[in-house]
């Protein structure tokens, strides 16, 4: 172990964060590059459906099955794309475990370690996704309930007196229901945070894995909040950063095909850079709180020495699942 496991705070989280970034950037680089990679290839793909203009005069009547067609490719690039992703995901986290523990990695093993794992992981990651989908159809319905009869009382107004007063309260009304609906999908997000640390680092399936992340992220839910806004907002910078220079230099090439190419490679570079920084972050904080609520590293500690009658059988003293 390269440096004793202790609890640390939000700051210090942040820190270690970047230093394990920076000490291992090729390696987070290189595990990241699958999910960005695989949107890339589906982008290049489709870049001449993506840039053309089934709305056209020349071939309106055939705009419906083109739109069609598009759409069912880019859902299935989607779906690829979040494959990718879940597993680069993964395999960060087990990265990050290794680096963090002392131990040598590298980006074929890190995916190595995966192996026996991907479908829990999928299925981790599938109940994650329902979770959210459900409280946002939720939403929608609470939010249509909301303003439908609001947007009524605003039609049936007949005084000038009413309409401006009725339209205030539809806007406060729908302002409350989305900031409502955004925060229950914060809430749910941030319950299951760890659940795919807690998926390949501790072996569990999916329903295990999301109870897990419940404990493990209750009383801390505020700084994982804190920890993925801070990467969030340096991937965003990144991405607008990229993307502008990439639009810039697509102006000058007069092809709507290179200039769509040009920004789908800025989009890579971007994911790639800053993709690993929120899983770091988060694993970070997955030991952290098993040092803080299981003395984890007292645990570890104990397994390292191999001590007669020391306990034993436990995910988080098995080596072989850190």
């Amino acid at each position: 172990m390269t440096e004793p496991l202790r609890p640390m705070s939000t700051g210090q989280l942040l820190d270690h964060t970047f230093a394990l970034y920076r000490k291992n950037f090729l390696l987070f680089v290189g595990i990241a590059t699958v999910g960005p990679a695989a949107n890339l290839i589906f982008q290049l793909l489709t870049v001449g459906r993506n840039v053309g203009s089934p709305f056209s005069a020349s071939n309106r009547a055939a705009a419906a099955a083109v739109m069609a067609k598009l759409g069912l490719g880019m859902l299935f690039g989607y779906v690829i794309m979040l494959a990718g992703m879940a597993i680069s995901h993964a395999a960060t986290v087990k990265a990050v475990a290794a680096v963090h523990l002392g131990q040598e990695t590298s980006v074929v093993g890190a995916y190595k370690a995966l192996r026996g794992r991907v479908w829990s992981l999928f299925g981790t990651c599938a109940l994650i996704f329902f979770w959210m989908v459900l409280w946002m159809m939720l939403a929608c319905l609470v939010i249509t309930a909301i303003m439908i009869p609001t947007f009524m009382g605003l039609g049936a107004a007949r005084n000038a007196a009413a309409g401006p007063a009725t339209a205030a309260l539809a806007a406060i009304a729908g302002f409350a229901a989305i900031a409502l609906a955004f925060a229950g999908f914060v809430a749910i997000y941030v319950r299951y945070a760890l659940a795919i640390q807690a998926c390949v680092v501790e072996n569990l399936g999916p329903r295990a894995s999301l109870k897990r992340s419940i404990f493990l992220s209750k009383g801390s839910r505020w700084r994982i909040v804190v920890i993925y806004l801070i990467f969030m907002l340096l991937s965003v910078i990144l991405g607008f950063g990229l993307g502008g220079i990439a639009g810039a230099a697509g102006t000058l090439l007069h092809n709507k095909i290179a200039a769509a190419v040009l920004i789908y490679l800025s989009a890579f570079i971007a994911g790639s850079i800053t993709g690993p920084l929120a899983t770091i972050g988060l694993s970070l904080l997955y030991y952290d709180e098993r040092v803080r609520k299981e003395a984890f590293d007292l645990q570890l500690m104990l397994s390292s020495l191999d001590i007669p009658g020391a306990p034993s059988g436990t995910p988080a003293q098995t080596p072989a699942q850190v």
